[in-house]
């Protein structure tokens, strides 16, 4: 089968705007070349999906420190060893045979297909909404891979990474130790918010597939968030109000957060403050590229109202 790619027009079409010379640059290195999948093997591939979501999903909450912590020391240790950016990059990229690209799936040539998908899409995002920052928070950092794009979009920011898990601070210790970066850290649960911390001011927030894991226990942290009166704030999750119910790919996304207790009624919260004049939502779309398993970069942007 002929192979297609995905070109800067195509991105610009995704994101719905025209992108900087920056990141056009960042996606025109990356191998987005993939195959289209089959009518058969789109339907071997939805009906493997549905019996993965009917045979029972480990479902994501505060049960799981240790499993993160465990998770985020491989990480660690691989930075040790080869003290190289690709030991950051989670185990979870690459392991399967398709991602999702609007609404369909997709066969990519590449390992690092998914991977390089969400590099495109941060590079857009960080340099839209965080170029003129002085501090840029990352909640829920892991092996704080994220965080080398925002210091290269804005290299001049404070860059902070948070996270539950020790492993992840102990990981922030030896870039900067031997990457000659200045990242912080803090521990931060989701779960128990730590009221003092306090954001610097002009500080830019985000999480990237960490709410995720909270289920419907987000309030706490959105007003946390409120309280220390960020620039802007920036989510990209799986959310499950803002893809398709009606398209049968987003439905089993949507089935597949249920399973694993995903992110629950967060943009209609985020909603409902807009509704109270607390907050400005500055903006909410898809960003149609996703996993096997789900479509789970939506964007959410929003700012708090001093009012």
């Amino acid at each position: 089968m002929k192979l297609k790619t995905i070109d800067i027009e195509s991105f610009e079409e995704a994101f719905g705007e025209k992108t900087s010379e920056f990141v056009r640059d960042k996606i025109l290195s990356y191998d987005f070349s993939y195959q289209e999948v089959s009518k058969d093997e789109k339907e071997k591939l939805v009906l493997s999906i549905i019996k993965k979501i009917d045979s029972g999903l480990s479902r994501s909450g505060e049960h799981r420190l240790n499993e993160w912590n465990k998770g985020w020391a491989e990480n660690r240790n691989q930075l040790e060893e080869d003290l190289s950016f690709e030991s950051l990059i989670p185990k979870y990229f690459g392991k399967l045979p398709y991602v999702r690209w609007k609404q369909e799936f997709i066969r990519p040539t590449s390992d690092n297909f998914e991977y390089n998908m969400v590099q495109a899409l941060q590079y857009w995002l960080f340099e839209k909404f965080f170029s003129s920052v002085e501090s840029i928070y990352e909640f829920g950092c892991g092996t704080s891979h994220n965080l080398f794009r925002a210091a290269q979009t804005n290299p001049d920011a404070e860059i902070w990474g948070l996270d539950w898990a020790a492993s992840s601070q102990e990981t922030i210790s030896l870039i900067n130790k031997n990457l000659n970066l200045n990242f912080n850290s803090h521990k931060f649960d989701f779960f128990n918010i730590d009221e003092q911390f306090k954001l610097n001011k002009n500080s830019g927030v985000y999480t990237f597939a960490a709410l995720e894991q909270v289920g419907e226990s987000h309030k706490d942290f959105i007003n946390y968030l409120l309280d220390q009166n960020p620039e802007v704030c920036l989510h990209v999750e799986p959310i499950a109000e803002m893809i398709d119910e009606n398209n049968l790919n987003d439905y089993l996304s949507i089935q597949y957060f249920k399973g694993r207790n995903y992110l629950s009624s967060f943009y209609d919260y985020l909603l409902d403050l807009e509704s109270e004049d607390k907050i400005e939502i500055l903006m909410s779309k898809p960003s149609f590229i996703g996993s096997q398993y789900i479509n789970g970069y939506s964007s959410v942007a929003w700012r708090p109202k001093n009012v």
